[in-house]
């Protein structure tokens, strides 16, 4: 599963970051670049904070650290949350709240800070004492119980950050429940920025069988219909003739590029 975490950008200061820390705090972010995700608190407004201030650190740091950020924005790991336009705050006392009140509506893995904020965070000290790669790590596959609530859970930290999604399952025919009920489960996760939903566009590939009826493609249009009304998404379906000879289709995909933030980092 993935992680999603969010740091105050007074992680990267130099009043907190020495000669020896800093590999804890670069080990994290390399780690986060494949396991997970930093929630820009703030959208841009973070990136602008963390460049700010990684500029005041020694060369060696600054490159090294200055590295690693850009490896997490090209990889799509690095997602804004929408602007509080009410918020004009530099203190750490100031982003933590905005962490915290995000971390009401749907917790994160962890909050990084430079201090604990009575255990709501983990501080950067914290991070000497800690297996870094098994904490925040993938730690393998993992079996769930098939439920909806396991789906949405499983589902949030990536889908809440797509550009668009793109469900392809030859068998996924909207006249069925079990179809029905994922498409709902998807069409809610997707864009839910903690509490700032937004719209975007969910394509569905399935595979077209000559024994489908005219009354099941109707049912297909009307439940595409109402989970668009609903969830306030652009919805698609295209079902694909098999050709003769063709690859028999079988597997099932949910494809979901992510929603970055860009900051430059000179």
């Amino acid at each position: 599963m993935l992680k999603e975490i969010c740091m105050t950008p007074h992680v990267f200061d130099h009043d907190h970051i020495n000669s020896s820390n800093w590999k804890d705090l670069n080990s994290l972010l390399q780690v986060l670049s494949i396991s997970g995700y930093i929630l820009g608190l703030n959208n841009k407004d973070w990136a602008r904070a963390v460049y700010d201030k990684i500029r005041e650190l020694e060369p060696k740091i600054k490159d090294k650290l200055s590295a690693t950020l850009s490896i997490l924005q090209n990889r799509d790991r690095i997602v804004g949350h929408p602007k509080d336009v009410a918020f004009s705050g530099s203190q750490e006392e100031d982003w933590f709240k905005v962490a915290q009140a995000l971390d009401n509506i749907r917790k994160f893995y962890r909050i990084i800070a430079t201090q604990s904020y009575t255990g709501k965070a983990l501080s950067t000290i914290q991070l000497e004492d800690i297996n870094i790669p098994e904490e925040f790590g993938f730690t393998g596959s993992t079996q769930i119980l098939k439920t909806a609530d396991n789906l949405s859970e499983l589902l949030l930290p990536f889908l809440s950050y797509s550009k668009k999604v793109t469900i392809i399952d030859p068998y996924f025919y909207l006249n069925r429940k079990q179809c029905i009920k994922t498409l709902d489960i998807v069409a809610r996760c997707f864009r839910e920025r903690r509490g700032e939903k937004e719209s975007g566009r969910i394509i569905i590939h399935c595979k077209w069988d000559e024994g489908i009826s005219d009354y099941n493609v109707e049912k297909w249009k009307k439940n595409i219909h109402r989970a668009s009304k609903i969830h306030n998404h652009k919805i698609e379906l295209l079902a694909w003739e098999r050709r003769d000879g063709a690859v028999k289709l079988h597997d099932r995909y949910i494809i979901c590029p992510c929603q970055t933030l860009s900051q430059s980092n000179s």
